[in-house]
């Protein structure tokens, strides 16, 4: 066993670990923007939002295999390119693939959100078959197959069937469920205990701008937890150009305080939904409190995924009918008019109308 560990490190040197890691890390990159273009043909991408699984073998197959295929591509490359040395112990890049992708949920936060035993399967199976492939890769000078080899491999369609089989399959995302609520309730409760008073008061003790404010404060936090905010201050401090800054991701020209920025994030919010209702009330149109919702979220970014997302926290946190009170206590001085289905009409005094909050 000893020996076997000292022929192994006189055979991997610190050249072939670090193209091993850059390459990795590159993959990393790679399989995630492979991933987020494969959404409609089932890759589930990571979210807050529960969606059910209905691609489980087209998941499990991107997910374990990616990395396996990148891998032998990449020998492939060197191969040709002569480099043959780089090739030694190359299964280790997908062990640093998975190392890697660790590294990014626990910088993120999103520990409680990850689905381990699942991980657990993925590491299992990507670096067994990662073994597997470098015990042929060790014995061959080159690996891409020959034309009358590919035509032996028959057993290709056997996979192709059972692949359409499994990928039929519809899997309970019952466990998803618990963990995403659960992230959100705790996270909620702990942004909550830390900026009620000032979020409070800034919002005139509005609980549906609250809970607006919260919402999007969840949903940035998410894709940009502390980690990553100290990168873009220390960006902002180099180019001293416009960035996003604060946990509420406010564009800013200076230098501000997550404090700073959920004043800016509050005053944009009250003013987008000031400027919505204005709109619709010009129009004399009917609305709903969901719509206002997903305006606002709109306005603050136009990606679609936001604004579902945005939208699915505001419910899963607010008591819907106090923020329905409190946005018509925000809108009293307009005649509105409760109807079933809680939307809106407007009844008017003044031809024009101002809102002032």
């Amino acid at each position: 066993m000893t020996g076997s560990i000292i022929t192994f490190f006189s055979n991997y040197n610190w050249t072939m670990a670090i193209v091993h890691v850059i390459v990795a890390v590159f993959m990393f990159f790679i399989i995630n923007w492979i991933g987020s273009k494969s959404v409609s043909v089932g890759y589930m991408q990571m979210s807050m939002i529960v969606k059910d699984d209905s691609y489980p073998a087209f998941n499990f197959l991107f997910k374990a295999i990616a990395p396996v295929i990148l891998m032998i591509i990449f020998v492939a490359v060197v191969q040709s390119l002569h480099f043959e040395n780089l090739t030694h112990h190359c299964y280790l890049i997908v062990v640093y693939y998975w190392l890697f992708r660790v590294l990014v949920i626990v910088i993120y936060g999103r520990f409680a959100l990850t689905n381990w035993k699942a991980q657990l399967l993925y590491w299992i199976s990507s670096i067994g078959i990662s073994l597997y492939l470098y015990k042929l890769i060790d014995v061959v000078d080159r690996i891409l197959p020959s034309p009358e080899a590919l035509r032996d491999q028959m057993w290709i369609l056997i996979i192709l069937f059972l692949y359409s089989i499994f990928n039929n399959m519809v899997i309970d995302r019952s466990g998803s469920q618990k963990r995403k609520e659960k992230y959100i309730k705790n996270t909620y409760l702990r942004l909550k205990s830390r900026y009620h008073n000032k979020i409070s008061k800034e919002c005139g003790g509005n609980y549906f701008f609250a809970q607006m404010v919260y919402s999007i404060m969840i949903y940035e936090n998410f894709n940009r937890p502390r980690f990553v905010r100290w990168i873009e201050y220390i960006h902002f401090s180099l180019t001293k150009k416009p960035h996003t800054l604060g946990i509420m991701q406010v564009t800013s020209v200076k230098w501000i305080t997550n404090e700073q920025s959920i004043t800016l994030a509050i005053q944009k919010i009250k003013s987008d939904c000031d400027n919505i209702v204005n709109d619709y009330a010009k129009r004399k149109e009917d609305f709903s409190l969901r719509l206002i919702v997903r305006e606002i979220a709109s306005k603050y970014n136009k990606d679609d995924d936001y604004v579902e997302e945005v939208e699915t926290l505001f419910n899963s946190i607010s008591d819907t009918s106090k923020a329905y009170d409190d946005f018509y206590q925000a809108y009293k001085h307009i005649k509105l008019k409760y109807d079933k289905e809680k939307y809106f009409p407007f009844y008017f005094k003044k031809k024009k109308y101002q809102c002032d909050i």
